[in-house]
């Protein structure tokens, strides 16, 4: 994560930041869009307040991995569409790369965890049929 990412929120902003790059590496989108769009990836638009949407993407945006500009061809009043920049389209392959190391690493510990949960299980399980 580059520095001054996340500073307040952590692992959760973490997430919140890599979808939101995702999603603009799929197309470029409003922030309204944006919120829909994070449903798929457990966000519920009813329960996520819009300006830290906002917010992040502002983060983003300082950070040099998002730029906005207003779509002054939107009916109504003008709205800011939102795209990912090359050094943003970089960042995410490398934080993807990142998430896929940190998925491995679970899994180890994961594994390590049952494989001794289980021996300790078949120890318990000898040890009650000698008490017998």
């Amino acid at each position: 994560m580059p520095r001054g990412m996340g500073r307040c929120g952590g692992q959760k902003l973490f997430f919140l930041q890599s979808c939101l790059l995702l999603l603009l590496h799929r197309r470029s989108s409003y922030g309204y869009s944006l919120i829909e769009d994070l449903q798929e990836f457990g966000f519920s638009p009813g329960q996520m307040d819009i300006s830290i949407l906002y917010r992040t993407l502002r983060e983003l945006e300082m950070a040099e991995l998002v730029i906005s500009s207003w779509d002054e061809n939107s009916r109504g009043p003008q709205r800011r569409m939102y795209t990912i920049t090359p050094r943003g389209e970089e960042t995410l392959a490398q934080w993807i790369a990142a998430l896929r190391q940190r998925r491995q690493e679970i899994e180890r510990l994961e594994a390590a965890y049952l494989a001794t949960s289980r021996s300790e299980e078949h120890t318990s399980e000898l040890q009650s049929r000698q008490v017998i």
